[in-house]
């Protein structure tokens, strides 16, 4: 895969991808509850795909070759994994901040 379609598919460039990877701490390997085991990289890949455009399951399959129970483990797993590393940043977060109704916003 070039630059160009992988930034059109995912919205990062490929180069951008491992820095991405390690930015959110994903491991090197996923390993599904089932046993499925896939690269970080390509699990990175498939919950980008799917964020990146809605669609289906089945749409990722010439793109990835596994099944749709495989690529739903996978994107799941990768997504859990993001939050569970990062939550604090956005359950930390200020209060006044996340809630609208509290806070004192002057128009000019």
């Amino acid at each position: 895969m070039d630059d160009s379609e992988c930034l059109s598919e995912f919205r990062f460039c490929k180069s951008d991808l491992p820095v991405l990877s390690e930015a959110l701490h994903l491991p090197n390997y996923l390993t599904c509850h089932r046993g499925t085991i896939c690269g970080g990289i390509e699990g990175l890949c498939i919950a980008l795909r799917r964020f990146a455009y809605p669609c289906r399951l089945s749409d990722l399959i010439p793109r990835f070759g596994r099944p749709v129970p495989e690529l739903s483990m996978i994107s799941s797993l990768v997504v859990n994994t993001i939050y569970q590393e990062h939550n604090h940043r956005i359950t930390q977060w200020n209060d006044t901040l996340l809630n609208p109704g509290t806070q004192n916003v002057q128009c000019l």
